[in-house]
């Protein structure tokens, strides 16, 4: 089942994290954990096969951001990539709903895309119930929207 949203459900990249705190916690990053989040990230828009000029403008937004060159993000196109998640939780959170923006900002929700966030955040080390439920209440809400602060909240709920 693919789930189709609306078109003004795009995010606006400009203002990409919502927070400085978000922003802070991505630039804390070392580069081999940037290299793996927008590998993995390029990976995500490719597993509906559907090339999405959008995706990867937002791909671009976040390596500017993370001082990231766009010739580099290119060049991890085809690439193993080792995947190196960050040790604190609040950054693997902020990592995780980078992969929530991406997967609704092209307006379809692809069944392999979902797979691949449950994927991602088994990776990261997140609380599985957590990851389904904050999946399945994005996928249930009028819109397909999940606000940062409730993504907090599902993981804060399901804290060990």
């Amino acid at each position: 089942m693919v789930s189709n949203l609306k078109s003004n459900n795009y995010v606006n990249t400009n203002s990409y994290g919502g927070s400085l705190r978000k922003q802070r916690i991505m630039n804390n990053l070392n580069y081999n954990e940037k290299l793996s989040l927008l590998h993995n990230l390029l990976t995500l828009t490719r597993v509906d096969h559907v090339e999405s000029e959008i995706e990867m403008d937002f791909i671009y937004k976040i390596g500017k951001k993370l001082n990231i060159t766009k010739i580099d993000i290119d060049g991890l196109l085809g690439k193993e990539v080792d995947f190196h998640p960050p040790k604190g939780e609040d950054q693997r959170i902020v990592l995780f709903y980078t992969f929530l923006l991406v997967i609704k900002i092209d307006g379809y929700l692809a069944p392999e895309e979902l797979k691949f966030c449950k994927d991602i955040g088994f990776k990261l080390g997140l609380n599985p119930f957590a990851v389904s439920n904050l999946l399945d209440s994005m996928l249930d809400s009028i819109d397909n929207r999940v606000p940062a602060l409730d993504v907090i909240k599902f993981f804060k709920l399901y804290h060990n």
